[in-house]
Parts: structure tokens; C-alpha cells; sequence
């Protein structure tokens, strides 16, 4: 029975560490480096919209302070940080990647998504490839 319970574990390690591997690469593919705040936030809001997508419709009341709470920080820094993040990757250019990593075109240059459609995005597609 107990080492039942450690595969599982074992998987689900596997499985989050897949997970987060797939959102650094689409971070980084458009544009938002380690360096910034946003990065952090928006990886743990991607993985906690992938455990619940609910939280995406609940996003100001539920995932930004979960967030913040996880960060040892406020809520509207949390979307701020993450707002920030997104317009960093728009001004460079790169948010069109989400297209090709996508494989659809989802955002042109003269659109630069809101913090809940990036988010939900990138957890919709990678919950699906996850199930």
C-alpha cells in the first residue's frame, strides 16, 4: 500500500515538474524572463488555473490573493506584477509566439491580451495536453 502511495507521489512530482518545464518554456518563448515579478506570479497563477480552472472566472477574488498569499504580498501588486509581465512581452513583439506555440493565430500585434485571457490561455491548453 505504501508504495502505491509513493508512486502516485512520484507521479504527481513528475507530472508538476513536466507542468511547470511547458510554462517557463512558454514564458520565456514570449518574452517574460526571470527577472521579472510577473514571471513568478503568472507561473503560479497558470498552475493553479490548471489544478481549478474556476479560479479563471474568480481571478481578482480568488487567485490574486492566493497568489499574493503564496508571495507574501498584496493582491493588486499581484495583478499589477503580472499586468506589467504582459505588457513587457507585447512591447517587445513577442506575445505573437503564443500563435505559433499554438499553432492558431490567437493574438495579433495590435492586441495585447488581459491578465485573465493570458492565464487561461496557456492553462486550457496545457491542462488539456495533462489530462
Amino acid at each position: 500500500m505504501e508504495n502505491e502511495r509513493l508512486d502516485g507521489d512520484a507521479l504527481r512530482r513528475l507530472r508538476n515538474n513536466e507542468i511547470d518545464r511547458r510554462v517557463i518554456n512558454i514564458l520565456l518563448s514570449v518574452g517574460i524572463s526571470a527577472n521579472l515579478q510577473g514571471y513568478y506570479f503568472l507561473k503560479e497563477s497558470i498552475r493553479l488555473a490548471i489544478a481549478n480552472p474556476l479560479y479563471i472566472g474568480a481571478i481578482t477574488k480568488i487567485m490574486y490573493p492566493k497568489v499574493a498569499s503564496r508571495f507574501q504580498t498584496t493582491a493588486c501588486r499581484v495583478e499589477r506584477a503580472i499586468r506589467h509581465a504582459i505588457e513587457v512581452s507585447y512591447n517587445k513583439g513577442k506575445i505573437t509566439n503564443l500563435n505559433d506555440i499554438f499553432g492558431l493565430t490567437i493574438f495579433d500585434e495590435a492586441e495585447k491580451p488581459t491578465n485573465a485571457e493570458f492565464v487561461a490561455l496557456i492553462a486550457d491548453r496545457l491542462a488539456l495536453d495533462f489530462q
